[in-house]
């Protein structure tokens, strides 16, 4: 009696754990320290388990067989179920920051992205924001706590396993080798022709000279204008900077400056504008409009679709027919 109450307070630091691990492709440093609560649980709940059997029985008639709960166990339900909720949130967090780093690496995140995951994490907290309101009403209303968090639980029980199936399939995306959001502090002995200036947080932050910025805008611009990388399925930010010949954090850096946008932005830019050439040339009218679209870089009709929307405000059909 009593072995899972503890184990609530695992349920959202290992969900943590799980988008940390996905997200970043290590640990969290000290994540013990997530684990308190459940060690601090475990402790104060020993008395109990060093309770005669007689006693134990007496505890659970009293908690399965009485409609009306106490405070007590009302505040502990209510905190279990918020503790896993501000896990919930942290892990949207994680997966909104990995986001960011995916557009700043790839022209094409259909297959590597969380997004399947996001949404069931945001039905996670639907779920314990109910979950709640139940243990609340329950305090109020006569009816058995153990029937409502069995309920809760089973909801719960059944998020998880769906977020452990959509995820299960995830394409790997190696994280130490993504461009990350900020600077990385050992690019400054990977690029000696750049100027570096620090902030009063520590990090670095990079300044191309004007005549740096020039020369590689040039380039940049010949990459897409005339030899059109665009066209590349799965061109990445890795390998736009091997053509341009400088680290991947500069050329990010460089589109930022230059486009004022991220690089799957740019490259989806890019590419849609050569779809709605090819939309309203007659050389193309053999080809279907997805056809069109798989010709000029796109992997995935939905990836396509939500592009062409983002940069016309129009579907690729109303286009068509427009024109």
């Amino acid at each position: 009696m009593r072995i899972g109450d503890p184990m609530g307070l695992l349920l959202g630091p290992l969900l943590y754990l799980y988008i940390y691990l996905l997200t970043r492709g290590e640990t969290p440093k000290r994540f013990y320290f997530h684990l308190v609560p459940f060690v601090l649980y475990v402790v104060s709940i020993i008395p109990f388990y060093t309770l005669s059997a007689e006693e134990k029985i007496a505890f659970g008639e009293k908690v399965f067989l009485n409609k009306n709960q106490s405070a007590l166990a009302l505040a502990i339900q209510v905190a279990r179920t918020i503790h896993v909720m501000v896990y919930v949130v942290l892990s949207l967090a994680l997966i909104k920051r990995f986001d960011k780093v995916l557009e700043k690496n790839f022209s094409e995140i259909e297959k590597i992205n969380l997004h399947k995951c996001q949404d069931l994490l945001r039905l996670y907290v639907v779920v314990c924001a109910i979950a709640i309101v139940i243990f609340i009403a329950v305090f109020f209303i006569p009816f058995h706590l153990v029937m409502a968090n069995n309920l809760v639980g089973l909801g719960i029980s059944l998020l998880i396993y769906i977020l452990a199936y959509v995820s299960w399939g995830q394409q790997v995306v190696k994280v130490n080798e993504l461009v990350p959001v900020e600077a990385p502090q050992e690019i400054e002995h990977q690029t000696p022709f750049t100027a570096y200036s620090g902030n009063e947080n520590g990090r670095i932050t990079l300044h191309l000279s004007d005549e740096q910025y020039q020369n590689l805008s040039k380039r940049l611009e010949k990459l897409l204008d005339h030899d059109k990388v665009y066209l590349e399925n799965e061109l990445s930010l890795a390998q736009l900077s091997k053509k341009l010949n400088i680290v991947p954090y500069l050329a990010s850096e460089l589109i930022n400056r230059k486009y004022q946008e991220s690089f799957f932005d740019l490259i989806n830019r890019h590419r849609i504008e050569e779809v709605k050439k090819r939309l309203t040339d007659p050389a193309f009218a053999y080809l279907s409009i997805f056809g069109v679209a798989v010709d000029c870089g796109f992997n995935s009709k939905s990836s396509f679709n939500t592009a062409f929307k983002k940069f016309t405000s129009l579907t690729p059909s109303q286009y068509r027919v427009s024109k």
